[in-house]
């Protein structure tokens, strides 16, 4: 993948930057151990193209106003939180005769039979590995077809990827990459029907009710009448 950008040396700094960005450019640096540190800017469009295909590991070729070719790699880029645009970025240049460490994300593919066989869910343990190859020979990204997940059982591990053999990988063997786990069952909570202490069969309940209600009404209405009899007595 050949990949170059024009960028053109920068002289506008601190708060002069605002203006550049106002006018869709964005400000950056080349830096390296040979290629010292030099302010650059670049069309935020081109570079917004240009950064979807390479991401932070494939190798770049830029000519800073047109002069000599420096190969690169996205070293970071900082965006606004708000926006999402791009406020500066940082290309290194790597010694291209020395093998580099970097993050190379993974890129999975593919359908796994075994989500719909059971219904279960597919899950990815990593995002990306950790890899070391010379700079020209970096990956872009490591495909994982995930179609060999056809049951429970099956599981993918950083053991069972294919790789280049100019590209190490530094994680573990047995790291798990990928599996379909079981769909989960919710239990539904158990309603407990609990006895009241003291509590009558369903008939003497009846019948205890219909008591306490004649005995709570009786009184209630005779009370007034047996006073107005003894206050007729008494009269």
């Amino acid at each position: 993948m050949d990949l170059q950008i024009a960028v053109d040396a920068r002289t506008a700094s601190g708060k002069q930057t605002k203006r550049l960005r106002a006018a869709g450019i964005v400000p950056g640096v080349v830096f390296g151990k040979k290629a010292g540190s030099v302010p650059v800017q670049l069309d935020a469009k081109a570079f917004e193209a240009l950064y979807r295909e390479a991401g932070r590991t494939s190798i770049i070729r830029v000519k800073v106003d047109g002069g000599r070719e420096t190969s690169v790699v996205i070293k970071s880029v900082q965006r606004n939180p708000l926006t999402g645009r791009v406020l500066h970025v940082d290309f290194f240049a790597p010694d291209l005769t020395h093998e580099m460490q970097a993050d190379v994300p993974i890129a999975f593919g593919g359908e796994a039979p075994a989500v719909e066989a059971t219904g279960g869910t597919l899950f990815t343990s990593l995002d990306h590995l950790k890899v070391k190859a010379l700079p020209a020979d970096m990956p872009h990204e490591i495909p994982v077809d995930v179609s060999s997940l056809v049951d429970l059982d099956v599981a993918i591990h950083v053991r069972d990827l294919d790789f280049a053999d100019n590209v190490t990988i530094l994680n573990d063997p047995d790291e798990l990459v990928a599996k379909v786990m079981p769909p989960r069952v919710e239990e539904e909570p158990e309603v407990v029907v609990e006895e009241l202490e003291g509590e009558l069969p369903e008939g003497e309940a009846e019948a205890a009710a219909e008591g306490e209600g004649a005995e709570g009404e009786g009184p209630a209405e005779g009370t007034a009448g047996e006073r107005g009899g003894e206050g007729s007595e008494q009269e």
